[in-house]
């Protein structure tokens, strides 16, 4: 809309970006495959939730559905553990009403569960009938260690036996990526980080953004890490060094010339949304549309939306 009032010419260079359909339209089906118009839709988020926007566009985009009436709560884990229950099917119930899907926006940080009855509260969703969002197996297809796994031959060739030829141009796009146990019984790599620490991230396994070391400490923080029995929780990884743009960057605050928006050196990173439903390994319904793109100042070693270290940018045609 900005772009339409001030440079309507250049509109055909913005594309459209369909994300939000996409996630909508995903969760309704999922809804839909569960088979039981009178059962809810649970939003699993944080007890102090800052997110809440995204949630209620979501939410009023499955609610716009015509001829269904769908009921959608908001609950924490906490409320799970006060007002769910499993029935001997495995059907899962929020007070008097079933659940047919449980979306997650919470869960995906260890402080998340900071007590037993949390745990509790998401191995009996886990267990459940419901259809999960994401589900546990494509969560932990995020960390690290399964990414690990995609630069090993024998792996991709398990997963592309139909497709072999596939195989080689896959690895050209994947970089290196080590477990902190071969540092230790690899000299040679061990030179290569001390010879070039700025040339590697050290990352934690699980996704997400933070904790992420480069350059001259990187030494230090590794041997922490083996201090403290942690190796199985961080990855080191080959750095990638993108393209450098030149870009504007509206701040929330201004600067000591009272100036909002300043032109800085820039690199990005562009994600594609995709969705997928799956039932005992069978694809029953797969969608790709729609774009994130994230960039931050190329002297920057974090990107994070949330931790203040990157921003959402837009994707413009040339």
């Amino acid at each position: 809309r900005f772009l339409k009032r001030i440079r309507h010419e250049l509109l055909s260079q913005l594309p459209e970006n369909e994300s939000y359909d996409l996630v909508i339209n995903t969760l309704f089906e999922s809804w839909k495959i569960y088979n039981n118009s009178k059962a809810i839709i649970l939003f699993i988020v944080p007890e102090k939730e800052f997110n809440i926007g995204d949630q209620m566009l979501i939410e009023k985009g499955l609610l716009s559905h015509g001829n269904y009436s769908l009921l959608i709560k908001h609950v924490t884990f906490i409320d799970i553990c006060r007002y769910c229950f499993l029935d001997s099917k495995g059907i899962l119930y929020f007070g008097d009403f079933e659940v047919a899907l449980i979306y997650y926006r919470s869960g995906y940080d260890p402080k998340h569960f900071y007590n037993e009855d949390i745990w509790q509260a998401y191995i009996m969703l886990e267990s459940s009938r419901a259809i999960k969002c994401p589900s546990l197996r494509y969560h932990l297809a995020g960390m690290k260690c399964f990414q690990l796994a995609l630069t090993e031959k024998k792996f991709l060739e398990k997963i592309f036996q139909e497709h072999e030829q596939y195989i080689d141009d896959f690895q050209d796009i994947l970089e290196e990526m080590f477990t902190i146990d071969q540092i230790i019984n690899d000299p040679i790599l061990q030179q290569r980080i001390l010879d070039k620490p700025e040339s590697f991230y050290l990352k934690q396994s699980r996704e997400g953004g933070g904790n992420v070391y480069c350059g001259p400490l990187l030494k230090e923080h590794i041997d922490k890490i083996i201090a403290n029995k942690e190796s199985n929780r961080y990855f080191l990884m080959s750095r990638i060094y993108p393209p450098i743009n030149t870009g504007l960057i509206r701040s929330s605050r201004p600067n000591n010339n009272n100036e909002f928006i300043l032109e800085k050196q820039i690199n990005s990173e562009l994600g594609i949304f995709g969705s997928l439903i799956s039932q005992d390994g069978t694809v029953i319904y797969e969608r790709v549309g729609g774009s994130l793109l994230r960039s931050k100042l190329a002297t920057n070693i974090e990107g994070g939306i949330a931790s203040g270290q990157g921003c959402i940018d837009s994707v413009f045609l040339v």
